[in-house]
């Protein structure tokens, strides 16, 4: 036990270190997009801020997977607008992923009030689209109320996978996956942080339509039995959230610096 909380402090050290790293990047890059007017420039600095952007997504994965795997992990436990924060982020993700040839449809109602932790029911959305995405070339994001729980359906139309194979969608190392599943681990995250929340994710794949996750979180759960702690900031570099989370996905051209105004 003594071992284990040595090599997460360990690697706890190395994460900080590595957003000392990323903030001078981060600067570096900002003052230069002030006089980065040429086409070639900009190309540049575009790959600079794809990398800082992917580097950060790597890097807050790992400090969340650190924190998602203590036995008992605080929570921000709050009264949070699940429709409004789905269809917001829903739709700056829809953005974005038109410039990688994905449509995401968001059908979200305007209010469902619940008690969560919003910043990780955020993560669990990025992981999941993100997940469709490089699966499909159409995802879907749906959030109904189910009783006493909102439901989340994340769905793509990309060639799914096939029953006896659905287990191992939760271990990103698997030789049983095809390809375009491997290389994360975001359907454990989501699902760990569906378990946290006291709710459930379900993945299931119609032969042809490919694969459909239902992730369902109790609306009104109690705050007493779960520990509380401030919310814990993900710092993104000033970069944008839904930019961050599909960074590994989207094109060079997205970061390129906008004109500066003097």
């Amino acid at each position: 036990m003594v071992e284990q909380e040595k090599w997460k402090q360990g690697t706890a050290r190395q994460a900080a270190e590595l957003r000392i790293q990323l903030a001078q990047m981060t600067a570096a890059s900002q003052m230069l997009e002030r006089c980065a007017w040429d086409p070639k420039s900009k190309g540049y600095l575009a790959a600079m801020n794809q990398s800082i952007c992917r580097m950060l997504r790597l890097v807050g994965r790992m400090e969340l997977c650190g924190r998602l795997g203590d036995e008992a992990p605080e929570l921000n436990i709050a009264p949070v607008n699940l429709g409004g924060l789905a269809y917001d982020l829903g739709m700056r993700m829809a953005g974005l992923l038109e410039r990688t040839g994905v449509a995401l449809t968001v059908d979200c109602p305007e209010h469902l009030a619940a008690q969560a932790d919003g910043e990780l029911v955020r993560q669990l959305l990025l992981e999941l689209t993100a997940n469709g995405a490089r699966a499909g070339t159409q995802v879907w994001l749906t959030l109904k109320q189910g009783g006493d729980s909102a439901v989340f359906i994340v769905e793509d139309n990309g060639p799914g996978v096939s029953p006896e194979k659905l287990p191992f969608l939760f271990d990103s190392g698997a030789e049983e996956l095809p390809d375009w599943r491997k290389s994360g681990n975001g359907i454990a995250i989501a699902r760990r942080i569906a378990v946290l929340h006291g709710g459930r994710l379900a993945p299931l794949c119609v032969p042809g339509r490919g694969l459909a996750v239902t992730v369902s979180l109790p609306l009104n759960r109690g705050v007493d039995d779960v520990l509380r702690c401030p919310p814990v900031e993900w710092d993104r570099g000033g970069f944008d959230d839904a930019v961050v989370g599909l960074s590994h996905l989207l094109p060079a051209k997205v970061f390129e610096p906008v004109e500066y105004e003097s």
